[in-house]
């Protein structure tokens, strides 16, 4: 597949993404009144020149800081971005254990982590823009005319007197807005009609009434997974960053290539990426998008993977559809396989099966009684990443109690 993927190549990868939903079963899904968002991640094999879907995710939900659990085992964050993200990881771990017995993987062996064959790409769809800054968007097509695509002059945080950006001065009327609120503690929305309602290049919390959540947005999420890898820093200790190379977005919904450049790429001049992906809107609508019929949020989210033996699970606030909160208490184990809980499982498992690969990053070290939030600390180049992107490219991020101190058993 070249740098840049033509319309055509867009479009059909957007097809086997809608093929991919349309043929799931109707639980999880919107009702006739209803709307969600759809992201899939796609795997290119530029050898054999086939695409194929990984992983599916659907849902615009959040759950409030309130409800958050320490045990791992409730999703704070059901956007579709999310889910298939969260989904990825988990074919991620299947091929790695692939590659460590010598089966056909999507991984190669070297002298240190486990590396990506050079002919396998990935491609991440989604049915709209992400929730936040890449949301904030001119109307009636301005943008190029009048720079939409430069931060306007804003501080990141309260005592941060320095701007990233100045902008030149923008012309256009109006803009399209985001739910997703500014951080407490940062610049906040001035909401002046027109289009000085919001601030730009800022961190932002997801949309939602009641209690706030503590999840960023997507635009952030997204931007994070493209400076530090998809991959997550559990995955850090075994293999090198996977990244995305191409982003597409579905049509009859507001876009602009300049924001999502500002938001994802371009928030400030002292970071800069040297894998830098590219974006392209379909000519194709994803059929359950928002629209004058579908009015309500869907209140359900799907995750699907593209495992050996596939996964489909369906999430009602955070947990698995039909587990209920109420009555007695529930095993983590039950909880949605893309949960805190079942990723650590899934690692934990994967290294008591694979003696050699343990042995090759703790040594002698037993790692069965390390809590969640203890072992992601172990990544130390992704975190010493992580911290250089919060301080050069964000400046500001939520800051979450340090609570998923919980262990899993390994039977």
């Amino acid at each position: 597949m070249p740098d840049n993927l033509s319309s055509v190549c867009v479009d059909t990868i957007v097809e086997k993404c809608l093929k991919t939903y349309e043929q799931l079963p109707k639980k999880g899904k919107p009702a006739d009144d209803e709307w969600t968002v759809l992201s899939c991640i796609v795997k290119y094999e530029t050898e054999h020149d086939t695409i194929e879907v990984l992983s599916l995710g659907t849902g615009s939900k959040c759950i409030g800081a309130t409800k958050m659990s320490p045990l791992g085992d409730l999703l704070n964050d059901s956007h579709a971005e999310v889910f298939a993200r969260r989904g990825l990881i988990h074919y991620l771990f299947q091929n790695i254990e692939k590659a460590t017995n010598n089966l056909d993987s999507i991984f190669i062996k070297t002298d240190g982590k486990l590396k990506l064959k050079d002919s396998i790409e990935f491609i991440f769809y989604s049915s709209q823009l992400p929730c936040g800054d890449a949301s904030i968007i001119p109307k009636n097509g301005e943008e190029k005319e009048d720079h939409f695509g430069d931060l306007i002059k804003v501080k990141r945080k309260a005592d941060d007197s320095d701007c990233v950006h100045d902008t030149k001065k923008l012309k256009l009327s109006d803009i399209h807005r985001t739910g997703a609120k500014c951080l407490s503690n940062a610049e906040q929305d001035l909401k002046i009609p027109g289009k000085d309602y919001h601030v730009l290049g800022q961190v932002r919390t997801k949309p939602g009434r009641g209690d706030r959540t503590l999840s960023v947005s997507c635009s952030d999420k997204i931007a994070r997974w493209v400076h530090l890898g998809i991959h997550g820093a559990l995955l850090d200790l075994i293999c090198e960053p996977v990244c995305i190379k191409h982003f597409i977005f579905g049509a009859s919904v507001p876009y602009c290539e300049e924001s999502l450049n500002r938001a994802i790429l371009k928030r400030s001049n002292e970071f800069n990426n040297t894998r830098a992906p590219k974006f392209y809107q379909s000519s194709i609508t994803f059929s359950d998008i928002k629209s004058e019929g579908k009015y309500r949020p869907a209140p359900g989210s799907i995750v699907w993977i593209n495992l050996t033996n596939p996964i489909l699970e369906v999430a009602v606030q955070g947990r698995k559809l039909g587990l209920t909160k109420k009555g007695k208490s529930i095993s983590p184990d039950a909880s949605l396989i893309i949960s805190k809980y079942n990723i650590y499982k899934t690692f934990l498992k994967l290294l008591n099966r694979n003696k050699e690969l343990k042995v090759s990053i703790f040594g002698n070290e037993s790692i069965e009684n390390i809590p969640y939030n203890k072992m992601k600390i172990k990544s130390k180049q992704y975190r010493d990443r992580w911290e250089n992107l919060k301080e050069k490219f964000f400046r500001i991020w939520t800051v979450k109690a340090d609570m998923w101190d919980f262990c899993v058993k390994i039977l």
